[in-house]
C-alpha cells in the first residue's frame, strides 16, 4: 500500500496537468493507495479556498471519487459524511470530519465552537428519534 499527498489527488481530480495528471492517475488506478486525512484536508482547503469550488461541488466530487476508486481512506464512513456535511453547512471541513465520527462511531465531540455544537444537536436528535 502507498500514501499519496494532496497534490497526487488534485491532479487527478483536476486533470489539469499534462505530465503530472496522467501520473497522478497511473498512481491511483494501478495502487492500492491511502490518502491520509490530512491530505484530504489540504485537498478540501485547495479546491474551495484557492480554486472557489463551490461546497457541494467538492462535497460530490470527493464522494464520488471514493465511491469510484479502491482508494483507502482511514475511518472511511465518518470521513464520507463529514464530506457530506462539508457539502451541506458552512461549517469548516475538520469540524464536519468530527460532526461524522460524532454520527458514524457515537464518538463524542466536545467544543466551544457553536455552530459545531448545532449540527451535533441535530444528529443527536436524529439519532434519538423513533
Amino acid at each position: 500500500m502507498r500514501k499519496i499527498d494532496a497534490n497526487i489527488l488534485l491532479r487527478y481530480l483536476l486533470n489539469d496537468h499534462a505530465d503530472f495528471s496522467p501520473k497522478a492517475k497511473n498512481i491511483i488506478d494501478n495502487n492500492i493507495v491511502e490518502i491520509p486525512i490530512e491530505a484530504l484536508c489540504e485537498v478540501v482547503f485547495v479546491l474551495h479556498g484557492f480554486y472557489n469550488t463551490p461546497r457541494m461541488e467538492v462535497s460530490q466530487n470527493l464522494i464520488d471519487f471514493f465511491t469510484k476508486t479502491k482508494t483507502i481512506l482511514p475511518s472511511r464512513d465518518a470521513v464520507l459524511k463529514g464530506i457530506e456535511y462539508f457539502g451541506q453547512t458552512n461549517l469548516d471541513f475538520v469540524d464536519c470530519i468530527l460532526a461524522g465520527y460524532y454520527e458514524i462511531n457515537r464518538e463524542p465531540v466536545d467544543t466551544f465552537d457553536k455552530d459545531l455544537q448545532k449540527l451535533l444537536d441535530k444528529v443527536n436528535e436524529r439519532n434519538n428519534q423513533p
